[in-house]
């Protein structure tokens, strides 16, 4: 199950009215703060989704996998249902899913194969500072999908470390730059402990080193 509280929860129903009222957004957020995981199921049924799925983008298989299982495990419910994913020659998704993870040459596929996105209300960006070809041709093209067939479709790009000035005022287009939204939440500390050496030889001996 999740944890009973992550920092970025504090956000959660702002960006859900964030959502409800403008196209697209951008959300910054220290890591650990546990927007992959929280930010979709919080908003997969959201009323101004009007019952469309998310996809989220992510840049690596992997991760793709490990948040789609991380997402299920907190609703106790299997991969496939509401939350599935698909990644290259592996898919585990349904009638049921409401929420696909997965990665960004599988959703350059998809938009290929479907310029109007249908069915999908909500594309989420993560880890958008890893950026790649793939996610920037995605971007691209979701934007312009959203511009000229699908002004019903919304956007939201996160990020741990982004230039999120710049990223606005990309969404925004020639209007006014999206909305941004930036947790307070600062990493946790870190300390280095070191463990002891491995025994050598026999125990005494070690000991007596």
């Amino acid at each position: 199950m999740a944890p009973s509280s992550l920092p970025i929860d504090d956000l959660l129903p702002q960006l859900t009215a964030v959502l409800a009222s403008h196209a697209n957004a951008v959300l910054v957020a220290a890591p650990g703060a546990g927007k992959s995981t929280r930010v979709p199921l919080a908003l997969h049924d959201a009323a101004w989704l009007g019952g469309n799925r998310i996809v989220m983008l992510e840049p690596r298989r992997l991760a793709a996998r490990a948040v789609a299982a991380r997402m299920a495990s907190a609703l106790g419910e299997s991969l496939g249902d509401t939350v599935g994913y698909r990644v290259r020659l592996e898919s585990k998704v349904s009638a049921r899913t409401r929420i696909e993870v997965v990665t960004e040459g599988i959703f350059t596929r998809r938009i290929q194969s479907d310029p109007t996105l249908s069915g999908i209300g909500l594309v989420i960006f993560d880890e958008f500072h890893e950026r790649s070809l793939d996610t920037d041709l995605g971007l691209a093209l979701t934007l312009d999908v959203q511009r000229a067939l699908r002004p019903d479709l919304k956007l939201l790009v996160m990020s741990a470390t982004l230039d999120d000035k710049s990223v606005a005022a990309l969404l925004g287009g020639s209007g006014a730059p999206a909305a941004i939204l930036a947790s307070a939440h600062r990493p946790y500390p870190v300390s280095t402990v070191y463990a002891e050496p491995p025994v050598q030889g026999r125990l005494h001996d070690h000991m007596a080193a």
